[in-house]
């Protein structure tokens, strides 16, 4: 999509929420069109035309781009489509056929069952455990990938870059704490630091100490 297109989708807002104030200046037309460009221009006007059609409120970014996913990009099966392809390919392949069992199912599903464990998926009778602990991991997961396919390239590109540059100088820095602490030498017994005479001592004092709380009883 190019400038004179947002151009015309920005007209196309502003006409049919007079009353709202976004993209009134330059600035957040220029904005919005470094978020919104990476979209060609058909899907884009669609979906602003679908918005204006049902919400009585002017959009934001976010809402544009989400409804422009829905038009060019695979959806993301649901929990229930998900769960069903894991258990075909369970009552299918089973336990030994692991691969062939993996080749049915997309990448996001993949990676729920790998991290669930194939095997105490195919051996389990706990179908309805199963199915609890399945759905939270990939409702979480699924969020991930929605919320992924909306950001643009150079967004998602920078946000690699930016983890890759940030998340190692971290770990580094808590593995050295962790180093220094361990590093640390273990406090000492007194015990170990006193002599004979000076442990007999002690002892005595603790002895008279304890005649006086009872009153001089032994």
């Amino acid at each position: 999509m190019d400038k004179n297109q947002f151009a015309t989708l920005a007209i196309g807002i502003k006409s049919a929420y007079p009353a709202s104030k976004i993209l009134e200046d330059t600035a957040s037309k220029d904005f919005w069109y470094m978020l919104l460009s990476d979209i060609p221009y058909d899907v884009a006007k669609n979906a602003v035309m679908e918005h204006i059609c049902t919400n009585v409120f002017a959009p934001n970014v976010a809402e544009i781009r989400k409804l422009c996913m829905e038009r060019c990009k695979q959806p993301v099966p649901s929990f229930d489509e998900a769960w069903g392809v894991v258990q075909k390919a369970i009552s299918k392949y089973g336990l030994n056929n692991a691969q062939e069992a993996f080749a049915t199912m997309d990448e996001l599903t993949l990676s729920v069952v790998k991290n669930l464990g194939w095997r105490n998926l195919c051996v389990s009778e706990a179908g309805e455990a199963d199915r609890a602990n399945f759905r939270m991991a990939y409702e979480a997961k699924e969020e991930a990938v929605k919320k992924g396919n909306q950001l643009p390239d150079f967004v998602a590109k920078n946000k690699a870059l930016l983890k890759a540059q940030y998340i190692p100088a971290i770990e580094v820095q808590e593995e050295s704490v962790a180093s220094q602490i361990e590093q640390k030498e273990p406090v000492r017994d007194i015990k170990e630091e006193l002599t004979p005479e000076q442990l007999e001592k002690q002892s005595k004092r603790f002895e008279e100490a304890r005649r006086r709380i009872l009153g001089g009883k032994t």
